[in-house]
């Protein structure tokens, strides 16, 4: 660590990036935690061994390594490290009660979920915990839950979110309907729980699933491990998924591909701060939806492009724009930093639209409340709506003070720390507030920027 970071009252960390510094060069991001969740799950129930390369050390993916040790028999207690080999443990399990440590990852929240209530005979209960006092204990998974519920599972829900969980009765797959669900994950969690207990499966959704991209990567996680998704033919997700084939271990050591999202955050850095950017390991062709973020960035008047197993941006952003992010609203807290980025270079350009962000309000935070209010604290004018993000100059031609200092805060939400992280690129004086939320996804995000030519806030 460079060690130019501070801590307020409650020792929050802070850090932060300082105007002047142009982010430049290559980078290879971490691997994309949504697929090692889906994989280390995967492995732990597929027949033979599965070798991991460059897997990560994000505080999900650690979660999940010690959720899949717990799969394969081999809990321990504070489990804390990464798993560089899974040899897996096919269903049926003998009757068990499985504890699984969650963190803070609601991914592995809905999938281990699912498993453990379609997949394992619990003997007394299974129990999937949330830390103390953090924002998975507050957030809800209704639809997931009541399609359990209702297929015959018996829950046990003691707070007032979805975990902690109990469950002290399988649910029965032939009973199975998802209906209106409010996040991608909780299909998926249906489908992994359908490829682990094996043979030809259907998941019938009532509604449209957002997200959807989301599935894409779903499948493609599973088809390394012999399974096939075949979706419905509707356009939003309803109708009936099938399922099939067994979970095998691949034959070949499974490389993670770079995190997609995180490559969105280094693009942007480098248009922001007037550089040049090339991620490496990432094309066009990647399982990630997110990798529209060189479409979307176009969006802006900023220069983008993809040319095989990499992607690359330069330019400041131009012009406003209207974007729907309904496919992968993970790069709205990004492209509002773009958005108001523009607006405070240009007091005269029109208002930018972010659409498309109905999912936004049950993640880490509240993102569309927590970006508002970040945003207007810098100056801007901004209209917020349930599934919507507008941003714009406070009045045309009004030019908002950049001489006084400003905390943001993250909110202990790692998206909303590179969000806040990127406005400090464009308006000196910007710290973020509980700045370590990036150990999430991106531990070593602050040092990886200032390496690439970014100035780090003393």
């Amino acid at each position: 660590m460079s060690g130019k970071q501070s801590t307020d009252n409650a020792g929050r960390r802070v850090d932060g990036f300082l105007p002047g510094g142009a982010v430049q060069g290559r980078l290879r991001t971490p691997p994309s935690k949504s697929i090692a969740q889906r994989a280390l799950l995967a492995a732990a129930l597929a027949r033979g061994r599965t070798v991991f390369r460059r897997l990560g050390a994000g505080d999900d993916v650690t979660a999940a390594c010690g959720a899949a040790a717990v799969l394969m028999g081999q809990p321990r207690p504070g489990y804390d490290r990464v798993l560089t080999e899974v040899t897996g443990r096919p269903l049926p399990h003998p009757r068990a009660g499985y504890v699984i440590q969650l963190g803070e990852s609601a991914t592995l929240a809905r999938l281990g979920t699912g498993l453990l209530a379609l997949c394992v005979e619990p003997e007394h209960k299974h129990v999937l915990n949330a830390w103390n006092h953090s924002s998975l204990a507050q957030r809800r998974s209704l639809a997931l839950t009541r399609a359990l519920t209702e297929a015959g599972a018996e829950l046990e829900i003691p707070g007032p979110g979805t975990w902690p969980l109990g469950i002290h009765r399988l649910a029965d797959w032939d009973r199975l309907v998802l209906r209106d669900p409010s996040s991608s994950q909780e299909l998926t969690a249906l489908v992994l729980a359908g490829a682990a207990l094996g043979g030809e499966r259907v998941v019938r959704v009532e509604g449209s699933v957002p997200s959807l991209p989301y599935l894409k990567l779903t499948a493609g996680v599973l088809a390394t491990f012999g399974v096939s998704v075949d979706p419905p033919e509707s356009a939003d997700g309803s109708g009936l998924w099938r399922i099939g084939g067994e979970l095998v271990a691949p034959a070949n050591p499974l490389r993670i591909e770079p995190d997609a999202s995180a490559a969105a955050v280094a693009l942007a850095a480098a248009c922001l701060s007037g550089g040049e950017l090339e991620v490496s390991g990432l094309g066009l062709e990647s399982i990630q939806g997110d990798v529209r973020i060189v479409e979307h960035l176009r969006a802006f008047g900023c220069e983008t492009g993809a040319e095989g197993e990499r992607l690359w941006a330069r330019g400041h952003p131009r012009h406003p724009a209207c974007v729907d992010l309904a496919g992968e609203p993970d790069l709205a807290p990004v492209l509002a930093a773009v958005a108001g980025a523009l607006a405070l270079a240009d007091p005269d350009s029109a208002p930018t639209r972010l659409d498309g962000l109905g999912t936004l309000a049950g993640k880490e935070s509240s993102r569309i409340e927590v970006l508002a209010e970040g945003l207007h604290a810098m100056g801007l004018a901004v209209e917020a709506g349930p599934d919507h993000l507008t941003i714009a100059p406070l009045a045309r031609g009004h030019r908002p003070r950049t001489d006084e200092s400003l905390l943001l805060d993250a909110a202990g939400d790692h998206r909303m720390a590179f969000a806040f992280g990127l406005l400090g690129l464009v308006r000196p004086g910007v710290g973020v507030l509980g700045a370590d939320a990036v150990a999430k996804s991106w531990p070593g995000f602050w040092d990886d920027l200032e390496r690439l030519g970014a100035r780090r806030r003393g």
